[in-house]
């Protein structure tokens, strides 16, 4: 496909990940270089130098599925990005008094990047651009729907009940699979913590 210059940047991130440690925190990275993805219809977001992530946010008993990082890294933090800027959005309107809603009270009022089910749209589309298989981006989008309803920084445009059906059919699908994956990463993880634990109960003479 070709892309005249005149209208404008090509669709898709336009740049490799460019990251650094974060000291005294393992799991945090900071990006050392800007992260712009432009979506097809034009839209353009602009993940800042100095942003800090942890990639995918998966619960360590998943880790054995899904790590925080892999194909889908670059969505991941642009997923984290939209969220923090919600987060903060949402939190100046609480402590203004402003009510929430999809038609705010003041219409001039400045708006998050993306809305809550818009963030997460956009975190699927993304992984898909990126060549995320169709199963893994699915399931990962359901999770982060599913845990929108349980912070309160993204009562905006929530708008659960539009996707409610595909979340359950994705959870029934899905909870056969990963249960007996999740309950061996428990054991293991439960006989790892009480070996640690009698381990400094024990102390042996020198």
């Amino acid at each position: 496909m070709t892309i005249d210059p005149d209208d404008g940047p090509a669709p898709g991130f336009d740049s490799e990940l460019s990251i650094q440690g974060v000291i005294g925190r393992p799991t945090q990275w900071l990006l050392t270089s800007p992260l712009i993805w432009t979506g097809t219809q034009g839209d353009t977001f602009t993940v800042p130098l100095g942003f800090q992530t942890d990639f995918a946010s998966v619960p360590r008993i998943l880790h054995w599925l899904i790590l925080p990082y892999g194909a889908y890294t670059r969505a991941a933090v642009l997923h984290d990005w939209l969220l923090t800027e919600l987060a903060r959005w949402s939190r100046e309107r609480r402590g203004n008094g402003t009510p929430f809603g999809d038609n705010p009270a003041n219409p001039d009022a400045t708006l998050p990047p993306a809305d809550s089910r818009d963030t997460d749209g956009i975190f699927r589309r993304v992984m898909q651009d990126l060549g995320v298989p169709w199963a893994k981006r699915w399931v990962m989008w359901a999770a982060v729907r599913a845990a929108s309803l349980f912070n309160p920084d993204r009562a905006y445009g929530r708008a659960f009940h539009k996707d409610a059906p595909r979340v359950l059919v994705i959870a029934v699908v899905a909870v056969p699979f990963l249960l007996p994956g999740v309950l061996g990463v428990a054991i293991s993880l439960a006989i790892t913590r009480v070996f640690t634990l009698s381990r400094k109960a024990v102390q042996l003479p020198d």
